[in-house]
């Protein structure tokens, strides 16, 4: 077999590897980027949001692409509403002046759902448009607040993101 050029290549050959159980999704996994955030307290009020806050930077010479999340909110737990509820986001920002977009977000209306305590919510709603995050640029987290808000409890988030083949 010939010496893989990239990664898409080298996929490609591990996941026909007889020895290989997985296939290709084992191999993603193998090569995923964890990125792990830390919420250390929770809301003052239940209408307080949180701006813009750089929470990881890319240091790879590629871009890097959110893929989901998970969020564990540890003590209380937020109960899903239609007027009153958080959304939780994390942007692609190019961390050179440039604005930043909206890629993975979280809300706790009743499209939602609601958040139980300790344990762990997906984060699925992706905008792939803004899912890049450019090489020298970051991830920022942030929460605004609808209606009159809901209290985000201390939490813990866990990113999922892949490196873009070189």
């Amino acid at each position: 077999m010939p010496v893989a050029t990239n990664l898409g290549l080298a996929k490609k050959g591990l996941s026909a590897a007889p020895v290989q159980q997985g296939g290709l999704p084992t191999i993603d996994e193998m090569l995923a980027i964890w990125v792990s955030f830390d919420k250390a307290a929770a809301d003052g009020a239940a209408g307080t949001a949180t701006t813009d806050t750089i929470v990881w930077m890319n240091p790879y010479n590629v871009p890097v692409y959110f893929v989901s999340g998970l969020a564990i909110g540890l003590g209380a737990g937020i109960v899903a509403d239609a007027a009153n509820f958080a959304t939780i986001t994390f942007r692609s920002i190019d961390l050179a002046g440039g604005a930043s977009a909206a890629a993975l977000t979280l809300a706790t209306d009743l499209a939602g759902g609601s958040w139980t305590s300790n344990q762990s919510k997906a984060i699925t709603a992706l905008t792939k448009a803004n899912a890049a995050i450019p090489v020298g640029g970051g991830i920022s987290f942030s929460i605004a607040k609808s209606g009159t808000g809901v209290v985000v409890p201390i939490s813990k988030y866990l990113l999922k993101l892949f490196k873009a083949e070189s």
